[in-house]
């Protein structure tokens, strides 16, 4: 039967010793945090290209790690986003990138079918699929919206679709198929709604990648306290 848990169920499992699994893109990764860069690690491949492990000490994954290994005895964490990572990239090799001792899988994707022409509707549909498989393989799993990118990234020629997009499509995979959402992007927003601040603000940093899309040190705090927030751990 399907993992279908709510919040006080993914708590259980991890004060238990979850092992939990990052799956997704460079964000996930945490491309772009200070002293982030790439590993020899491949972690899968396609015909098109390799993707190796970002070691990201700055990071929200790393960051929720660290939480979570003091706060919870035998919790530990593998991050396995993929940097460019399609959402039909990791579907196809989700198989690779799970194990069966995973608890907890995080799924966050989405931001590079912005560029595909047909890319929400694969996120859509990819997403349920992975969803799908995970089911099978009775993995619990979380979801994760994207962050805001600035105007300037979003306004690339390549920029099919947009974060508000790509969100829309998270949003309404979580809604139908009953699977917690851990929305960044709307808590992102709000963040600078209340504090009167713009996105380019906060996405600029010393020592980050400063490219508009990835997320500064500061941002990965603000992602990090989001899942806190939302598992209320």
């Amino acid at each position: 039967m399907a993992k279908i848990l709510d919040k006080d169920r993914f708590i259980d499992i991890i004060k238990n010793g979850a092992k939990i699994n990052i799956i997704g893109d460079s964000i996930a990764a945490g491309k772009g945090s200070s002293q982030s860069y790439s590993s020899d690690k491949v972690i899968f491949e396609d015909d098109i290209k390799k993707f190796y492990r970002i070691i990201a000490p700055n990071s929200w994954g790393t960051l929720f790690e660290n939480y979570i290994g003091e706060k919870f005895h035998g919790c530990s964490v593998i991050n396995n986003g993929g940097c460019g990572a399609s959402s039909c990239q990791i579907y196809n090799n989700i198989r690779n990138l799970i194990n069966e001792n995973d608890d907890i899988v995080f799924l966050m994707f989405g931001a590079n079918d912005r560029k595909n022409q047909n890319g929400m509707n694969d996120l859509y549909e990819n997403s349920v699929r992975i969803i799908n498989f995970l089911r099978e393989k009775n993995k619990s799993m979380i979801l994760f919206s994207p962050i805001p990118s600035t105007i300037e990234n979003e306004g690339r020629p390549n920029r099919l679709y947009h974060m508000d997009d790509v969100t829309a499509v998270l949003k309404n995979v979580a809604e139908k198929e009953n699977i917690l959402l851990v929305d960044n992007y709307s808590f992102i927003l709000e963040y600078l709604h209340i504090n009167n601040l713009s996105i380019e603000e906060i996405m600029f940093e010393e020592g980050c990648e400063n490219d508009g899309l990835h997320p500064s040190d500061f941002v990965q705090k603000l992602m990090f306290e989001n899942l806190k927030r939302v598992l209320n751990i």
